[in-house]
């Protein structure tokens, strides 16, 4: 869903140093060099950065544009510059790549009984972007909160090709009430001219329940590019 059918908060939040060199270490392996690309790594950063998903941050970059716009006017330029070159760019994730660097795991109609623990948490993914998440305590934690049962889990895993990965437990989302939770898109700058990628910004996606995801019924604001040292 795109992020323009979401509403837009003035909150702007900021993020640990050590998440930062986290991030900036794992979209490096992503980045496909040669290419000017933004990367959105959606992250759920809790004592360690705990990734959960990249894509292209094209999108995002434009977001950050937008909402930043009032306090970023001298950097409108630099960023004009960045989007000019990498709006054209055909990038999709690529679910190997994610696998390789730790991310998620495919799982088989043929083997998913050897790796999935009902015990605990995890989440199912295609690569159109469906997902499904179990938790055992999913009674508890309320069966209309997003939640799948475990039949609805195997039929999900016999009818596409699937990636599991750990379900971390969304984080409270800021001025809002307790049933809103949130997940950070942190979104890098990856250019043939640089060494490194460079982090722009990124966005705070929030929604009731413990699946969020960007569109209508979310609501969005910007993380800044400056660290924190605050835990």
């Amino acid at each position: 869903m795109s992020e323009n059918l979401s509403e837009h908060s003035n909150q702007i939040i900021s993020l640990n140093e050590a998440y930062i060199e986290q991030a900036e270490t794992l979209v490096n392996n992503l980045w496909p060099k040669g290419e000017d690309v933004f990367i959105g790594l959606d992250c759920l950063p809790n004592g360690r950065l705990n990734p959960i998903n990249f894509s292209n941050g094209f999108e995002s970059a434009m977001t950050i544009k937008e909402l930043a716009a009032s306090f970023l006017s001298n950097e409108l330029p630099w960023f004009e510059q960045k989007m000019a070159k990498a709006q054209n760019t055909k990038f999709t994730t690529d679910f190997s790549l994610g696998e390789k660097n730790g991310l998620w795991k495919r799982i088989r109609p043929n083997d998913y009984e050897a790796k999935l623990n009902w015990n605990e948490a995890f989440c199912l993914k295609n690569k159109s972007g469906l997902t499904k998440i179990w938790h055992p305590n999913w009674r508890i934690l309320g069966h209309n909160q997003c939640f799948s049962t475990q039949s609805a889990i195997v039929r999900f895993i016999n009818e596409y090709q699937v990636y599991k990965q750990s379900f971390y437990m969304p984080l409270p989302a800021p001025n809002m009430l307790t049933a809103w939770k949130m997940y950070y898109r942190l979104v890098f700058s990856c250019s043939t001219e640089e060494k490194k990628p460079e982090l722009i910004g990124g966005l705070w996606i929030s929604r009731r329940g413990y699946k969020v995801y960007p569109g209508r019924g979310s609501v969005i604001g910007l993380i800044s590019p400056l660290p924190s040292f605050a835990s």
